[in-house]
């Protein structure tokens, strides 16, 4: 499998997850939180201390590119 459709199958899958936790928890600042928390000790686990704050940087240079979700509602 390619590292393209990889990343749209962990994307995927994960998006799922966020779906079902935010059901049963109705928080969305507790699911975020928790999974910054994660994604952050595991880039601090994997990368050396000058990636790591370069990710960091790269995430603050690029954070007004994040679109928020659409959430569709039926009537």
């Amino acid at each position: 499998m390619k590292k393209e459709e990889q990343l749209k199958h962990i994307y995927d899958d994960f998006l799922e997850f966020l779906i079902r936790k935010l059901v049963q928890y109705e928080d969305s600042q507790l699911i975020a939180s928790t999974m910054i928390a994660q994604a952050l000790r595991l880039y601090k686990s994997t990368l050396t201390d000058k990636e790591y704050r370069d990710m960091l940087n790269t995430v603050i240079k690029t954070s007004k590119t994040i679109k928020p979700f659409v959430i569709k509602t039926l009537h």
